[in-house]
């Protein structure tokens, strides 16, 4: 019996990092085909209505014109929003009586989630306060960002299935504005389509992506902020970047 537990461990010892590795390949691949769809919806949307106003002046967040015309341009399955003011279904698992979830793939509870950084924080910011919507291959997607900046956050294989971990099985896109080189000084401008360039985290130009102390400058669960409150400064973020370009 000894023996055989011992043939066991280390059967298992060599197969689970194949299954890691085959995994993590995997979620690398749905990343791009995922940021290829979403690249494409927003190139449609760009090139039908190039003066759509994503975002009015000093506001935080998008608007429900653009977002619901990206969505528009996808195979979407379900959507929920963050409050009933902006969906007819709102997201927070929470919210339902008698631990009724009604959207588990979005991974919403009041403003928190059920995602982490790759260091192990919980994301709890605003990167998903807008809208989520359930793809037809299994995605969600969540429209967001406010402070952290516009952003678009992918999860490949739905907040029910997990690891739900940055840098993983979630990935994020960041929506620049060249014309203003520090992202937060949108907030107090008109941003139209015309002026958005959509890019993975990690690449020039996506906020934090030159600060060594924010996630979007790398993949790696060693750089990212001490605390997890935003997507683009979370250990991780940069890979959004790194397994587009690989």
């Amino acid at each position: 019996m000894l023996i055989t537990l011992g043939i066991i461990g280390i059967v298992s010892l060599t197969t689970i990092p194949v299954i890691n590795v085959i995994q993590e390949k995997h979620f690398h691949a749905k990343w791009k085909e995922c940021y290829s769809i979403l690249n494409n919806a927003f190139l449609m949307v760009a090139s039908e209505n190039p003066n759509m106003v994503v975002s009015e002046e000093k506001s935080y967040d998008m608007t429900r014109e653009f977002i619901d015309t990206m969505l528009s341009k996808l195979k979407v399955v379900d959507t929920c929003g963050i409050s009933k003011d902006w969906d007819d279904e709102i997201c927070d698992n929470y919210y339902y009586i008698n631990s009724r979830k009604k959207f588990p793939w979005a991974g919403i509870g009041n403003i928190y989630s059920v995602y982490y950084s790759l260091a192990g924080d919980r994301i709890t910011g605003y990167d998903f306060d807008l809208k989520a919507a359930l793809l037809a291959n299994g995605a969600v997607i969540h429209f967001g960002g406010e402070h952290s900046g516009y952003t678009i956050l992918v999860d490949v294989n739905s907040a029910a299935k997990g690891p739900n971990v940055l840098g993983r099985d979630v990935y994020a896109m960041s929506l620049t504005v060249p014309k203003y080189p520090a992202a937060w000084i949108a907030y107090s401008k008109l941003i139209i389509v015309e002026d958005i360039k959509v890019l993975p985290l990690g690449a020039v130009g996506t906020i934090g992506q030159t600060d060594g102390s924010y996630g979007s400058s790398g993949c790696s669960k060693d750089i990212g902020s001490a605390s997890a409150s935003n997507v683009y400064s979370a250990a991780g973020a940069g890979c959004s970047y790194k397994y587009l370009s690989e």
